[in-house]
């Protein structure tokens, strides 16, 4: 990741100039539309709901023992709230020390001060290797694909993480989708990050699924179709060795 790169987005989601927006942005409890506790903790529910359909869909035990998870762009954790007592590990990447702070916080006073490993990246996403210790059983990512300042870097990403799982293990990853749309249509340079964060990058629906092929995993299903926002979810497993 070039200091560009990472300038830009650092920028916007540690270093924004209205951080009450900046904290809205990345999901904080309490904060703007989130001062609804129900609303906020409805992200994390979702996101558990969608593991246990996919363990269903598969024939699987429902989360049989505590599981090694990794969240990319945990933000304020309502994904790592809901998942708390389901995971013995869980690691959270995020681009911002703040969000990995208020993650620690919150989860804390929840009873859970153990529980994140949080994870600041600084250099490519390949370099998590060097914090995450435990191999993954669960790869969490919703509400970030879509700031990432390239489809290649979301492939980075992926290919990062599947470097991490144990075969079989399972991926829920939602991105917005490229329809032609030109509201959605990715940046073509980083100048642009800052004024299109929020619909910075897409990915055509058959074009993400053979992403996760070419980087190890095994797509299974899409869900939630959203064609307001051109958001759809993606359930995938790590293939075998």
């Amino acid at each position: 990741m070039s200091t560009e790169v990472q300038q830009a987005i650092v920028g916007v989601w540690e270093k924004y100039e209205d951080e009450e927006w900046r904290k809205d942005q990345s999901h904080w409890r309490g904060v703007g539309r989130w001062k609804d506790d129900a609303r906020w903790q409805a992200i994390g529910q979702g996101t558990l709901a969608k593991f246990r359909m996919i363990w269903r869909h598969l024939g699987r035990p429902p989360f049989p023992e505590p599981l090694v998870a990794l969240e990319w762009g945990p933000g304020g954790g309502s994904n790592l709230l809901a998942m708390r007592r389901h995971c013995r590990a869980y690691f959270g990447v995020d681009i911002a020390a703040s969000n990995l702070a208020e993650c620690g916080r919150m989860i804390a006073e929840e009873g859970y001060g153990d529980l994140l490993r949080p994870v600041l990246l600084t250099a490519e996403p390949h370099t998590i290797a060097e914090s995450v210790t435990e191999k993954l059983d669960l790869f969490i990512s919703t509400a970030v694909f879509q700031h990432f300042p390239s489809k290649s870097y979301g492939g980075d990403v992926l290919k990062a993480v599947s470097g991490l799982c144990k075969p079989g293990a399972i991926g829920v990853v939602q991105i917005r989708y490229d329809n032609g749309n030109e509201k959605f249509a990715p940046i073509s340079e980083i100048s642009q990050y800052k004024k299109k964060h929020i619909t910075a990058n897409s990915y055509q629906i058959d074009e993400f699924w053979n992403l996760l092929r070419e980087s190890g995993f095994q797509p299974i299903m899409i869900s939630d179709i959203n064609s307001a926002v051109n958001y759809a979810t993606f359930y995938f497993q790590k293939s075998a060795a």
